[in-house]
């Protein structure tokens, strides 16, 4: 392990922020969260990955907490299980939880403290046969559990009747234990609460990094394993405020940042006619333009934030960091003194060509208080942890990153640097297949930064540590008026410096006119629309359901329904359960509003998604539609570098000399033939013929199984695209990188 790197010039200031996000999950109507998904994600990575700080005293990092995960992890799992749970004890009073609170966290909560021998039909289907059952997981991640992977595969070849009693107690043990962080199934771990969190007499792991039973499951192992979970949940909150950095004491090691409170596409909720700037030929919806429901969406996140921390938040990652000139006074007004968002909206921004390696200023206008600090995400090496790095091993994952980081440092005579990297902390780790959960890489990172802190080579530092200065780390403060001013903000996302995975596609505009029709109904319901700031009126009561009419018009706002529909996302499970919870909150406005009092019609909204959605993102221009009577050979170049190729690395596009869109069939080489140039370089290519005129669509996939697109390239919308055309050769050269757009 080689943690000195050459010096290549002053320090470099680096700024890594993690993105923890789940969307509402809650049907308002039952009270029941549908999907299980913050739970799982909270014993997997809310908690441990922050955790890490307190093994690596000198690295500082931001992390992301948004309102709505925040809001579902502390009411429906910690409030509602905590008076039922004895923690010494390690076990649930499943009789007293269940009287009270059946049917009020999650339906996979109560099918862990029912006896499975008295499952029904609905117990049974929610286990294995619901969109989000018991085997949603990913397939790199089951591999590690053998005795889970062997249930799924029964249910799955011989159909759910085929499980006996035991092993539908195995399986619904196994999909806690499996979405278990990994430090947990291997050793004790005192939690910041003071508790202790044992599983190791559960569990074993072997000489191959699998992991199995020690023991039958029983009922009581089951009712443990929610009282377990229940340990880590309750958790995280006080771990992020032991953590969290006071830049008045400069004591610390945590930002901690939050999101509009449900979520939304913020400059689209304040007006979505800024997509015709960034999507000037796409067609959109109607004109939706509340500016006050994104103040209110905004206000919402703050004052919660303060409920749960105590202090005002600092910073905050817009929603897919979704930004607009004109939603800069918006946060401003609030406090919020910086945001985040990706490099390509500072390339489209004005002035051109400034680099994203430094923090700029933007000026609010229309009585805000005053400029708002924007920093920018360096979309490859973000994007190298969360897809590139899914293949490599840790320590080399970590060793690239560090090189790469090092390039950015500043020479002798330039100003200081503040290097961005934004990502998901959720999902990248669940694909990688040669380091259990990322843990590997994560360590290697963080130690080597340690070391290079110590040579002052890299210093890892907060936003709000940079602009202010923590002279306890010799960081020495840039104030706002010091940064380099961007005089108009480009409207965008991080995805394609546009909004145009959320509008602009037909389902996607028939949301919005759905949405448009809602808001209309209740501004002119007679409902006076809510102060952010004031307390929940008192359960059952007309003020009550006024205030849960406008929380579900909030709460369809929310950008995660509309990522769904079109054609350029698909969900695993298919997208109809985002297009019922969308649905379902619309319903609500009217349900909840005419409890109120509230002068509303009746409106039907029916499901946006009518049919199974098509292979993901393929294009509608196939083969059939082409001319064979001009063509070209067209030669491939997919360069892995380090990536290890267990097999063979593979092409599918829309063209059957492609496979026509099914993965893992046609192979490239790397041995000198079928257009490679040399042979072991790490670059596979392969040649093909196709029409001129094409619009190629493809993406790469590595020795996976065929007809699955894992492990494969998991860009967040777009497949790679190249117009075929002539270029004055009788061959055209496309050279990609894998992983890399």
């Amino acid at each position: 392990m080689n943690d000195d790197y050459p010096r290549t010039g002053r320090t470099l200031y680096l700024n890594i922020i993690w993105h923890q996000h789940q969307p509402l999950y809650l049907d308002p109507g039952s009270d029941q969260l549908q999907g299980p998904w913050v739970r799982t994600h909270a014993t997997k990575d809310y908690y441990d990955m922050t955790s890490a700080l307190e093994r690596y005293p000198n690295i500082h990092f931001t992390v992301n907490l948004t309102s709505s995960l925040l809001h579902q992890l502390e009411e429906y799992y910690v409030n509602r299980l905590r008076p039922y749970v004895d923690v010494k004890k390690g076990r649930v009073n499943a009789a007293k939880f269940l009287a009270a609170n059946a049917g009020k966290t999650d339906p996979w909560i109560d099918l862990a403290l029912k006896p499975t021998s008295e499952f029904g039909k609905k117990d049974n289907e929610f286990l294995m046969t619901n969109i989000w059952n018991a085997f949603g997981i990913s397939d790199v991640m089951i591999e590690r559990f053998p005795e889970y992977k062997r249930l799924r595969d029964k249910a799955k070849m011989q159909g759910p009747a085929s499980m006996t009693v035991q092993e539908k107690r195995e399986v619904k043990f196994w999909f806690y234990l499996a979405n278990f962080d990994p430090d947990y199934l291997e050793a004790r771990t005192r939690l910041a609460t003071g508790v202790m969190l044992d599983v190791t007499d559960l569990v074993r792991k072997d000489e191959n990094g699998a992991y199995w039973l020690r023991k039958q499951v029983t009922e009581d192992d089951c009712n443990r394993i929610v009282a377990e979970t229940y340990k880590i949940c309750a958790a995280i909150v006080p771990l992020h405020r032991k953590l969290i950095y006071h830049p008045n004491t400069h004591r610390g090691q945590l930002e901690v940042l939050t999101t509009p409170f449900y979520h939304p596409i913020l400059p689209l909720i304040y007006d979505s006619d800024l997509a015709k700037i960034c999507q000037p030929n796409d067609p959109l919806p109607s004109r939706f333009h509340y500016p006050q429901d994104a103040d209110a969406q905004v206000g919402k996140a703050v004052e919660y934030f303060k409920s749960i921390f105590g202090l005002a938040p600092f910073g905050m990652w817009p929603g897919e960091g979704s930004v607009a000139h004109d939603v800069i006074p918006v946060f401003s007004r609030h406090g919020i003194n910086w945001v985040a968002t990706d490099e390509k909206i500072l390339y489209r921004s004005k002035p051109e060509g400034q680099p994203v390696y430094y923090p700029y200023a933007v000026q609010a206008e229309h009585g805000a208080r005053g400029p708002v600090v924007v920093v920018f995400r360096q979309t490859e090496l973000s994007d190298k942890i969360g897809f590139v790095y899914q293949n490599f091993r840790g320590e080399d994952a970590a060793d690239d990153f560090v090189r790469s980081i090092l390039g950015f440092a500043p020479h002798e005579g330039e100003q200081d640097r503040l290097l961005t990297v934004i990502l998901d902390g959720e999902n990248a780790w669940e694909w990688y297949r040669h380091d259990n959960d990322g843990k590997e890489f994560q360590n290697a990172l963080y130690r080597k930064l340690s070391k290079l802190y110590e040579t002052q080579q890299v210093v890892t530092s907060t936003v709000t540590e940079y602009v202010k200065g923590n002279p306890l780390r010799g960081i020495p403060p840039h104030p706002v008026e010091s940064l380099p001013k961007i005089e108009w903000l480009a409207p965008g996302s991080w995805i394609n410096a546009n909004y145009d995975t959320w509008i602009g596609e037909d389902e996607e505009n028939r949301a919005w006119e759905y949405l448009l029709a809602a808001r209309k109904d209740l501004d002119a319901s007679g409902l006076r629309q809510p102060d952010a700031k004031s307390k929940v009126p008192k359960k059952g009561t007309k003020a009550w359901y006024a205030f849960k009419a406008w929380e579900s018009m909030y709460a369809a706002e929310g950008s995660d329904w509309f990522w769904w529909y079109g054609t350029d996302q698909n969900a695993p499970a298919g997208d109809r359960p985002f297009d019922q919870g969308y649905i379902t909150h619309l319903k609500n406005i009217y349900r909840f509003a005419k409890l109120a009092g509230g002068k509303i019609p009746s409106r039907t909204f029916s499901p946006i998604i009518l049919e199974s959605p098509q292979p993901p993102q393929t294009s509608s221009q196939g083969t059939m539609a082409q001319s064979d009577g001009d063509v070209i050979r067209v030669v491939l170049h997919c360069n892995l570098g380090k990536t290890y190729v267990r097999k063979a690395v593979y092409v599918a596009g829309n063209h059957e000399s492609l496979g026509n869109w099914t993965p893992n069939k046609v192979r490239m080489y790397d041995d000198g033939t079928h257009g490679d140039a040399q042979a072991g370089d790490g670059i596979w290519s392969l040649e093909t013929d196709l029409p001129v005129g094409f619009t190629l669509e493809y993406k790469y996939t590595n020795s996976g199984p065929e007809g699955s697109w894992n492990p494969g390239e998991e860009f967040p919308t777009a497949n790679r695209v190249v117009r075929i055309e002539r270029n004055g050769s009788k061959r055209l050269e496309i050279s990609d990188i894998f992983g890399t757009l």
